[in-house]
């Protein structure tokens, strides 16, 4: 009794939760908000240098298939036994989505990376595309990779250099430049 009271339960939960998913996506998930975010660790030995990467980012769908959003976290890197060099990040970002089939989606996110700390202040623009995966209830898979853009650092007392970056760099690992291929999971709220 107890068994076939349980599995009437978790179906219940199931059933009334597939109608539920189906209201939000007639809706096309406007006014749903998601949450997701990097967490990075590498340490080089061949250069001996380390560097910590937190970024949380949060968002919001201000139409059935546009997001805005925005990221705010800390990077720390350390060559040798140099003082590490702390940065602040600060990144707004909108995102467009495209459906591709019922639960694949791709994307193009527009963000505006600025970075702050002692020795330099930086600031960008890029383009990346992106794909996202739904696999079940309010879990997604996201995968960005590449980034189109531009880059402007001006170091404390001295003249802004900038870099150009055009193209796909799906297999690189630079946390700084925060565009090499990377994948997530988002939830959605």
């Amino acid at each position: 009794m107890k068994k076939t009271m349980l599995l009437a339960v978790i179906a219940l939960f199931l059933f009334s939760n597939s109608f539920a998913q189906e209201e939000k996506k007639s809706e096309g998930l406007k006014g749903a908000w998601y949450g997701l975010g990097a967490l990075s660790y590498v340490n080089d030995e061949a250069t001996d240098s380390s560097s910590f990467l937190i970024l949380p980012a949060a968002g919001t769908f201000v139409s059935p298939t546009v997001t805005l959003g925005s990221a705010i976290g800390y990077l720390s890197t350390k060559v040798g036994s140099a003082a590490a060099d702390n940065t602040f990040i600060v990144m707004p970002f909108a995102r467009k989505y495209w459906g591709v089939a019922d639960k694949l989606f791709i994307f193009g996110e527009a963000n505006v990376p600025m970075y702050f700390n002692d020795a330099a202040n930086s600031y960008g623009f890029f383009l990346q595309p992106g794909m996202d995966y739904f696999i079940g209830g309010k879990w997604t898979i996201e995968a960005k990779f590449g980034r189109f853009g531009y880059k402007s650092t001006k170091p404390n007392g001295g003249s802004a250099t900038g870099t150009t970056e055009l193209g796909f760099n799906m297999f690189g690992g630079n946390t700084e430049n925060l565009g090499s291929m990377s994948f997530g999971v988002k939830y959605l709220f």
